[in-house]
């Protein structure tokens, strides 16, 4: 399969990371590598290339590194307008930085506030959910989850179990969602400790559950405390005619 690289200056389709969407891009510089490999012994051989190529929006003017490769080992058969069966290697396209995480709720940035360290593993655990990296996802739930009870002030020494009955106790959840977050962490022990790997929708389940504990322990939660210094004082009762105030 021969490939030609493209011309700097020239312009190229491509999916820019930050409008996260196919535009047209200036291309600045392009190359392709190709690359054999045969076994000897046996026979076999297998051939492919990449493209290298460094872009940049015309809408954005973001630049971005995109590599296009393809091998002899995957093939897609096809028939065209006369019936003749054809065939072509399809390429998979990957740009670098890449697009934001799409799941991200809109109140994540504030969790900076709340505790960097919360914030990081979420920020590894959403990249790991938007790369389909479900194993990934269900262990850094549990490892969120964990972080955040220590930031609560739940003694991190504790058990798991330990924590959410510490977490129902002291009021941040309820009964019904102790039982919820425990779903969340044996998910996560035994993504961990087991190799389980939840599908698309157990890992948006779980997801969504710790999230709804998390906007409410760390965003709304923290939004009310703060109103509370501007809620005005309850007046105090006057005392009936003719008695003096209880001092």
């Amino acid at each position: 399969m021969v490939e030609t690289s493209k011309a700097t200056g020239s312009t190229s389709k491509a999916h820019c990371p930050k409008c996260d969407g196919e535009r047209t891009c200036e291309v600045h510089g392009s190359i392709y590598k190709p690359w054999d490999w045969e076994d000897r012994q046996h026979g076999h051989s297998v051939n492919g290339g990449v493209d290298h190529s460094l872009l940049e929006c015309k809408g954005c003017e973001t630049v971005f590194y995109q590599t296009s490769r393809w091998n002899s080992e995957d093939i897609d058969h096809f028939y065209d307008a006369m019936g003749q069966e054809q065939y072509e290697h399809p390429r998979e396209v990957q740009t670098y930085p890449k697009p934001e995480a799409k799941t991200k709720p809109v109140w994540f940035d504030a969790m900076q506030k709340a505790d960097h360290q919360l914030y990081n593993i979420l920020t590894q655990m959403y990249l790991a959910h938007d790369n389909q990296a479900h194993i990934l996802t269900a262990i850094g739930l549990r490892t969120a989850l964990d972080r955040a009870t220590e930031v609560l002030g739940i003694d991190p020494a504790k058990t798991f179990d330990e924590k959410l009955e510490e977490l129902r106790d002291g009021g941040w959840i309820g009964q019904s969602e102790r039982d919820i977050l425990g779903v969340v962490t044996d998910a996560g022990n035994a993504a961990a400790h087991r190799g389980w790997e939840p599908d698309s929708r157990e890992v948006s389940d779980l997801l969504s559950s710790l999230e709804v504990f998390l906007h409410r322990a760390f965003i709304v939660g923290q939004k009310a405390l703060s109103i509370k210094s501007s809620i005005p004082a309850k007046p105090k009762r006057l005392p009936p005619p003719g008695k003096k105030p209880t001092p």
